[in-house]
């Protein structure tokens, strides 16, 4: 296991450069950069970085981790790649390439996204086909610069990847050879999927992993700080360290949408005070 990363949403109040420096400070190994526009949450975080900065911006950045000793774990670049309207679609995809672009210039080796949303009437097959085009689109531009596209599922209504069986059934589609997953265990545990099974039945696809608590269902979920929510986090880190998961656990806090503390030094030493000894537990 590479070690413990953070997305950095949870600084969104800061400079990208700054939130570098306070993840260092509070001895983090990496950082994954957050791209997304809007979150399904409020209030919603700015993204840190964007496909339209410049060259110049882009080897600071860079520069900046290097000099932190925090490596770039990953670049968050969710967009909805099923728009149900062409040209929204069309845009989205456009998006989503510039990240890949951006990652190989920054040297993160993956990009995160979902399938999206299922926003607007129609039969559920078309939205999974607008998905596919999109991905069948971008996935060489991936491939040529020798990033890793990571699916990530997610719990709300309306998600077209939502649970172990739709990521399968997209992991497995003609074309997508070359894509593979984000394993966040508290979108699975919404809907019902075990996080064991789920990581036990992707586990030569998975690239990366973001580390949340889960509590609820889809129709009242809640995504409450580590600890306090219904994972079995020390059963789920021992099978996956079993399994030889190699890459880095990436800390994702969304709990301010429910209320709870936008304190990001507070949630950075409990949330890695939990991540802890769990990791040397399981790792070593």
């Amino acid at each position: 296991m590479k070690g413990i990363s953070c997305n950095s949403n949870l600084l969104s109040d800061l400079p990208v450069e700054q939130a570098i420096d306070v993840l260092g400070e509070h001895g983090y190994a990496a950082i994954d950069i957050c791209l997304e526009i809007a979150p399904p949450f409020v209030p919603i975080p700015a993204p840190h970085l964007s496909p339209q900065d410049g060259s110049a911006k882009r080897e600071q950045v860079r520069k900046r981790a290097e000099e932190a000793g925090i490596a770039i774990a990953a670049l968050n670049a969710h967009t909805n790649l099923c728009a149900r309207d062409p040209a929204e679609r069309a845009a989205n995809a456009r998006f989503l390439e510039g990240s890949i672009r951006m990652a190989a210039d920054l040297g993160a080796p993956i990009v995160v996204t979902a399938g999206g949303g299922k926003n607007a009437y129609g039969y559920e097959q078309w939205f999974f086909d607008w998905a596919v085009e999109v991905l069948r689109q971008v996935l060489p531009t991936a491939e040529r610069l020798g990033i890793a596209l990571a699916i990530e599922a997610g719990s709300p209504a309306g998600s077209l990847i939502y649970n172990l069986e739709t990521m399968q059934k997209l992991l497995d589609t003609s074309g997508l050879e070359g894509l593979r997953a984000l394993f966040d265990c508290a979108h699975y545990h919404i809907r019902g999927d075990s996080p064991v099974t789920v990581f036990n039945a992707l586990r030569d696809q998975v690239v990366h992993m973001h580390a949340k608590d889960a509590a609820g269902d889809p129709e009242n979920i809640v995504f409450p700080p580590l600890g306090q929510g219904e994972v079995d986090f020390d059963g789920l880190l021992g099978a996956m360290a079993g399994a030889g998961y190699g890459g880095y656990i990436a800390m994702e806090y969304e709990a301010f949408a429910w209320g709870y503390s936008r304190d990001y030094r507070k949630v950075l030493t409990e949330s890695k005070s939990f991540l802890d000894p769990l990791v040397a537990k399981h790792w070593g």
